[in-house]
């Protein structure tokens, strides 16, 4: 029965305009799946619970979930679902019973690119047949001056799986460090064999690859890899993702493999977890997993257009403090139709219409709905906790320089929460009324930034992303950020570098000197990247001499 009961938990699937929006179905109207279901036994007589139903009815265990003590049980041929719930729940020694639902993913579907992700930037372009307005976006080329997040954050995208061979996201997947591929061991005992890139929980293999492409589509609008001159780029574009596999090819996923899912991320360390799907009944197995998370979880509000405060949307509607609820919005700064709303139950919104982004094969399409809008928050969550990072590295006394914790999950949160762009239609419809603002929450964080930052260099040649800015970021991170003196000197760099920044970017004559006086250092950066800090040296040292000669010779001939 406990299997049983765990089995029925809601699947999960995307929700388009060609199919019917799940509206957050009664639980006695909701799918499940037959012949299993999940159930937690009180404490103090978990064992000898299981081994009654075990022997009198037949009831085996699939699995079990120690985290929050919950079994996923299978049932004997000719018990239901309902019996067996009614059955468990009747009995003092269990503390509940629900079938393993199915779950919807929130979607209505519909670099080089780059001016088409209105969501990022805004100017008032047309973007596939839709004019939106000025600054309705989350200002994420201000926020990438500072940081484009960091290669030790790692984002769980619990989904359809994602499409590893696309060129604009095989750079950014997550790697298991501590797994050897092919092996066929599981070299780390944490209960997957092979688990390299993550694991698909729905087919029960190691392959969590889309065959579906929603999951790839929200996977590009999270980490798409940046300044790499094609396609899309990502909110957070060098941080990594972990592909969890709880969607089947036609979109429908159960509750006990979200559970899965979840487990698999916080066990692996995921700093945020990205949950672009919903709809089914209430969940407590589901709910004390996620509960149970040391990562941000961000969830879509569905796309029924009602009210979450009167018809609750699960998971976002769940109250635990470590989930984050987004609604979305269209380029025009207004809540998008479908969208759902809550002041007490919905946290923030983001662009969630024509939003291109990567699909399986090597492509790029536009998508609309909720599960486009939660991408944006997670990958600000992910800069966020990469920023934090990089303070509490070069703000460590000790000699280390590789691991700094940051924000906590709620802090991080909260950070998103306090620094959204207060728009008038979102009042009164969701709890902060407002759309994430990425520069707002990226600048209210301390620290240096992690690969963003070059304030001078930027101001200088214009983006965080130009040629000469990248020589200069990826030099500060290999030889800067690695070491006592050179974090010292960042420190007093990100002191001062920010005001004179702005000042230098009003002048234009002022940001050509720089331009120019910034090129020796950019060779001799390049050249360290290139060949070493010992020829870099000889390099610098042979500019110098170079320069003074010239000077030198110039002041001759004046006096001449």
């Amino acid at each position: 029965m406990i299997i049983a009961f765990f089995s029925f938990m809601p699947s999960l699937f995307w929700a388009n305009d060609a199919d019917p929006i799940n509206a957050g179905p009664k639980a006695s109207d909701a799918p499940y799946a037959s012949g299993e279901i999940l159930v937690k036994y009180k404490p103090s007589l978990r064992e000898a619970t299981t081994e009654y139903y075990q022997t009198k009815l037949c009831i085996t265990t699939i699995r079990s979930f120690h985290t929050i003590g919950v079994e996923h049980v299978r049932l004997p041929g000719e018990m239901t679902v309902a019996q067996a719930v009614k059955l468990f729940r009747n009995d003092p020694n269990v503390a509940y019973a629900e079938p393993n639902y199915y779950y919807h993913l929130d979607i209505i579907p519909n670099d080089k690119d780059f001016g088409l992700l209105w969501g990022m930037n805004n100017t008032g372009q047309n973007v596939n047949g839709t004019v939106g307005a000025a600054d309705a976006d989350i200002d994420a080329p201000e926020a990438w001056d500072i940081t484009t997040g960091a290669g030790s954050v790692v984002v769980a995208v619990i989904d359809s799986g994602v499409d590893g061979s696309h060129p604009d996201l095989s750079g950014n997947l997550w790697t298991n460090p501590g797994e050897i591929p092919g092996n066929g061991v599981d070299d780390d005992g944490n209960g997957y064999v092979d688990d390299i890139r993550g694991w698909d929980f729905a087919n029960k293999d190691n392959n969590p690859t889309d065959d579906n492409g929603h999951g790839t589509h929200v996977t590009g609008t999270i980490a798409a890899v940046g300044n790499n001159g094609i396609g899309v780029a990502g909110v957070a574009w060098n941080v990594k993702i972990m592909a969890l596999k709880s969607f089947r090819a036609d979109g429908s996923g159960l509750t006990s493999d979200a559970i899965l899912a979840i487990a698999y991320a916080n066990l692996m360390g995921a700093d945020v977890i990205n949950n672009s799907w919903g709809g089914g009944p209430y969940s407590q197995a589901l709910f004390d997993m996620i509960r149970s998370s040391s990562a941000v979880v961000v969830c879509s509000a569905g796309n029924s257009g009602q009210n979450n405060d009167l018809i609750p949307h699960y998971p976002s509607s769940y109250t635990s403090a470590n989930i984050l609820a987004v609604a979305a919005t269209d380029p025009n700064d207004n809540l998008a139709w479908f969208s759902n709303f809550g002041v007490t139950s919905v946290d923030v919104a983001a662009p969630g219409v024509n939003i291109l982004s990567t699909v399986s094969g090597g492509g790029y399409d536009y998508k609309s709905g909720t599960s486009m809008a939660v991408p944006f928050a997670t990958g600000l969550a992910a800069l966020l906790k990469a920023k934090s990072q990089a303070s509490a590295i070069s703000d460590n006394s000790s000699k280390s320089f590789v691991t700094g914790s940051g924000l906590s999950n709620l802090e991080i949160i909260a950070k998103i929460k306090e620094t959204v762009d207060s728009v008038g239609s979102l009042n009164g419809q969701i709890a902060t009324g407002g759309r994430i603002n990425a520069f707002q929450a990226v600048k209210s964080t301390g620290g240096d930034g992690g690969s963003g930052g070059c304030f001078i260099a930027t101001a200088a040649f214009g983006s965080v992303m130009e040629p000469h800015v990248t020589i200069l970021r990826k030099f500060r991170d290999k030889f800067l950020m690695t070491n006592r003196l050179g974090n010292a000197f960042i420190r007093m760099y990100y002191t001062y570098s920010p005001n004179l920044a702005d000042f230098i970017v009003t002048h234009d004559r002022l940001r050509a000197m720089v331009r120019l006086s910034l090129i020796p250092v950019v060779a001799i950066s390049w050249v360290a990247l290139k060949f070493g800090p010992i020829l870099s040296a000889s390099f610098g040292v042979v500019s110098v001499c170079l320069i003074i000669f010239f000077f030198i010779g110039w002041l001759g001939k004046r006096r001449l």
